[in-house]
């Protein structure tokens, strides 16, 4: 999957005269200082941190438990009329689509791609770091497809080899990625957690994601009827994905085309934690970028860190401004994106647009 030849070229004009206030290296050696410092400590304290993971795992499993089996009895009674019925549909189908999208990204960048759930080279680490690393399928991911893309992003990032250049994204991509069942049918080529094509890989996807809710969607069925049921699974292919879609629109796009620079935090608030699939999902990106190897709670820590050294224009770049903030960038981004598509011939086309990050 490598870069479309326009989107790469649109990165290029539009980071050219880019005005942008980059790391200093005294200020990437305290990162890289402080990143070394976590996982020294990860690597020294292997059960906490396997103990952390079997939680997340172990939460999200129970949650999703409740939300589809528990949750339903204090919503429906038998007495609710059809629109009831479809309104709590859309409340725990979202919920449960939102808790699948957590589950997939967790097992498909920390455990596939990055290989870092759990740490220790005996049988049991080995077998609890496979099955974490399939997990990613109830929920459509194939984790082979996405691991050699994902490492292609770290190691060639903002070049023709980047594995999952997402530096400029043609507005068309991103807005196809809205209709129905964009998830699963190649409506769009801007999707990354599975092939396009129906490899052995994804095959076994499907089968282990109709298993899963199969099982579920029957039980559902029998406790709370077809049309809960229907409406439920109608979201399940949709509510995380669009979630998932803009996170990638918006982590990387219109940024500098370095590994250092080329990535954006959204932090722990509402927004962070609801794009990223959670805490262990991938609220704080660039964080991860500078220091890739630290595992998802480290990311954390690193990014409370990194905001101490950040001259103000630095966090504007780099970071959205509390509960505004998000829907101002997606809104920049759309704006400045359709832009540079209409212009891409206009020579003149930079000298009468401003593109500083943060404004």
């Amino acid at each position: 999957m490598k870069p479309l030849a326009d989107e790469l070229e649109l990165a290029r004009f539009y980071t050219k005269d880019l005005a942008f206030e980059g790391l200093t290296d005294k200020q990437m050696n305290a990162i890289m200082d402080r990143g070394r410092a976590l996982h020294k400590w990860s690597k020294s304290h292997p059960n906490t941190h396997n103990l952390i993971n079997v939680v997340v795992l172990v939460f999200l499993g129970i949650a999703d438990f409740l939300t589809l089996l528990v949750l339903p009895l204090s919503l429906l009674h038998p007495a609710d009329n059809i629109a009831w019925i479809l309104l709590a549909g859309v409340a725990v189908g979202s919920l449960h689509s939102w808790i699948i999208y957590s589950l997939g990204i967790f097992s498909l960048h920390e455990a596939a791609a990055h290989k870092i759930v759990f740490i220790g080279r005996g049988p049991v680490t080995r077998t609890a770091n496979f099955i974490a690393g399939h997990l990613c399928r109830i929920s459509g991911g194939e984790p082979e497809f996405y691991a050699a893309h994902h490492m292609a992003h770290h190691a060639k990032f903002g070049t023709e080899e980047d594995g999952e250049f997402l530096n400029f994204i043609t507005p068309w991509r991103y807005w196809a990625t809205f209709l129905p069942l964009a998830a699963l049918l190649n409506l769009s080529d801007f999707v990354i957690h599975r092939p396009a094509r129906f490899t052995k890989g994804r095959m076994i996807s499907v089968v282990a994601a109709s298993i899963y809710h199969g099982v579920y969607g029957y039980v559902m069925y029998r406790r709370f009827g077809l049309l809960f049921t229907i409406t439920v699974f109608a979201l399940l292919p949709h509510v995380g994905f669009y979630l998932d879609r803009l996170r990638q629109f918006m982590e990387h796009n219109l940024m500098p085309l370095d590994n250092k620079n080329g990535s954006r935090s959204f932090g722990l608030g509402f927004w962070g934690l609801l794009v990223g699939g959670g805490p262990w999902g991938s609220p704080c990106h660039w964080e991860h970028h500078l220091v890739a190897s630290l595992p998802w709670y480290q990311q954390l820590a690193l990014h409370r860190y990194v905001k101490t050294i950040l001259t103000p224009r630095q966090r504007e770049q780099f970071f959205i401004e509390p509960v505004i903030g998000f829907p101002k960038l997606w809104w920049r981004l759309v704006r400045e994106s359709n832009w540079l598509v209409r212009n891409r011939d206009a020579g003149a086309a930079q000298s009468s647009f401003s593109h500083s990050p943060g404004e």
